[in-house]
């Protein structure tokens, strides 16, 4: 299969190396950004090009690992590169890896479409084991589909198919486990620094609470001064954080939820 990945940024380089490592052939890279591209390009051996004019035709799969915004502006100018300049019988297949963007954002543009979206929050700085990373792909196609659950299962062990409307409500549930959680890591950061403790200290804590709900609900082990009821612990609180306005209306409205769930 010839693969071109599309954007260089998080997503794109880390399921780049991840192809490579498994012995997979990306053809071309696409970024906009010489750096990137070309540093992408010399991870997993293979060539870039950072104008979307100058993509390879003649692909298989095209991955679109670029910006939910970007999605339709690329999709456009892609299209007519690898439209006008392909001989193959068949149109390539082009998939995007958003969460949140439905696979019908590229049905104008492309025969054969869908989703390739690996489940997980990537970093540049930190490594990601692909092995057991969710991956959920889609098409309407079934020939497609095929194509591209093989291609997750040669990466991961934890392949699903997932609609766009399941897709949808999985991201929401995303935010909330990742983006939000590290939101309280960050204030909780922010109040330590202030008092100047070291925020490591909380990392056993931090551990315990993941390690509980590998076996239970996360309702179940919810503690905490909420959960008890204990008045007198949420108004020190309260009162300590009227230094910090925005992170006292926080705490106030998670504590109300926590006691009406």
């Amino acid at each position: 299969m010839k693969i071109v990945i599309i954007g260089s940024g998080n997503v794109g380089w880390h399921l780049g190396n991840a192809l490579y490592e498994q012995g997979i052939h990306v053809e071309q890279v696409y970024s906009r950004q010489r750096a990137k591209a070309e540093a992408l390009a010399q991870a997993i051996k293979t060539d870039y090009t950072t104008h979307l004019q100058d993509v390879m035709p003649g692909a298989d799969l095209y991955i679109l690992a670029v910006s939910d915004d970007a999605i339709k502006a690329v999709s456009i100018k892609l299209r007519r590169r690898i439209n006008i300049h392909s001989d193959k019988k068949l149109e390539p297949l082009v998939v995007h890896t958003s969460g949140a963007t439905p696979s019908t954002v590229l049905r104008s543009y492309f025969k054969n479409y869908g989703v390739f979206y690996p489940l997980q929050t990537f970093s540049m700085r930190k490594a990601v084991e692909f092995n057991t990373l969710p991956i959920c792909v889609d098409s309407t196609n079934i020939a497609n589909l095929d194509t591209l659950f093989r291609l997750a299962q040669s990466l991961s062990q934890e392949v699903y198919r997932i609609n766009d409307d399941e897709r949808k409500i999985l991201h929401v549930a995303a935010v909330f486990v990742n983006n939000f959680t590290n939101y309280f890591y960050t204030i909780a950061d922010d109040i330590l620094q202030q008092e100047g403790i070291d925020f490591d200290i909380l990392f056993p804590l931090i551990q315990e609470t993941i390690n509980k709900i590998y076996d239970h609900p996360p309702k179940m082990m919810q503690t905490g001064p909420a959960v008890r009821d204990d008045e007198k612990t949420i108004g020190e609180h309260l009162n300590y954080l009227g230094k910090y306005p925005d992170y006292q209306k926080v705490y106030d409205l998670i504590t109300q939820n926590i006691r009406k769930s």
